[in-house]
């Protein structure tokens, strides 16, 4: 063996020794034995319940035309997602009962500020985080966890690390976004209803005042795609397969005329 060679092993060996580190700590810091542990949001809380799942689309108003929003047991949000709600509450709910959030608050790929007032004054029961897993930094979840415990916020949770897992395995390794976290959870939680509105699915512009930066349907798809981490099209497919098999089992799924138009051609 060459001395290069020899060099390029040993590099290898610490990066997978380090890839296995991190994992081990992220197991024994999700474990249900630690104590500190970020609560997994349970999805058996949301049984034999109605839920709707908001999205940031253009199409969002006309999606809810003839919906009844605040009619729903659980109303579901994503990111700036009350920023929305606040501006037109008689069509797109006066409530958020669980907001599925990124945690990026700042910066030129913020998702909107999330203050512990903004959260109580909406009646938030859960933040939830669904980005979990072993890979990538989780002192932003940390952040968060203790400013709200501070001011007496709701309560900061996580899906499953089996959900996550499983959810990544079926995406081909990519990261779910949030909008497909919130559906796919619900979906396959054992709802009554689970109402999807306001998703296009990156193929159109967001509604005015959800993300400033993203103003075309180009502009959409480049925002999804500039992590690296996302696929859409995946994304779409296993949508897809999670509607039918809870439409299997019994749940009433009900998809805005826009978000069955979009994902007709997987379906």
């Amino acid at each position: 063996m060459t001395r290069e060679a020899f060099v390029r092993l040993l590099r290898q060996t610490g990066r997978t020794l380090d890839v296995i580190q991190r994992w081990m700590r992220f197991k024994i810091t999700a474990s249900p034995l630690n104590p500190w542990r970020i609560q997994s949001l349970n999805a058996s809380a949301f049984a034999g319940k109605k839920v709707i799942i908001i999205g940031p689309a253009q199409t969002v108003v006309e999606d809810l035309e003839n919906v009844v929003v605040d009619g729903y047991d659980v109303i579901v949000r994503l990111n700036n997602g009350i920023a929305l709600a606040r501006k037109n509450p008689s069509i797109l709910g006066s409530r958020t009962d669980v907001l599925f959030h990124n945690l990026v608050e700042h910066g030129d790929r913020s998702a909107g500020a999330i203050p512990a007032s903004l959260l109580r004054e909406h009646g938030v029961r859960f933040l939830v985080f669904p980005h979990w897993g072993f890979k990538g930094s989780k002192s932003r979840l940390y952040k968060k966890r203790e400013e709200l415990q501070g001011f007496q916020g709701p309560a900061l949770m996580v899906p499953s690390t089996r959900f996550c897992e499983s959810v990544r395995r079926e995406l081909g390794g990519f990261q779910p976004t949030v909008g497909a976290s919130a559906i796919l959870f619900f979906l396959s939680a054992q709802c009554k209803e689970v109402a999807i509105h306001g998703f296009t699915f990156f193929q159109t512009p967001y509604l005015v005042g959800y993300n400033d930066a993203v103003a075309t349907a180009d502009e959409a798809r480049a925002w999804a795609a500039a992590s690296y981490v996302h696929d859409p099209v995946r994304e779409k497919k296993v949508i897809g397969r999670y509607i039918s098999a809870a439409e299997q089992r019994g749940v009433r799924v009900g998809l805005g005329a826009n978000v069955r138009r979009f994902l007709s051609d997987v379906r």
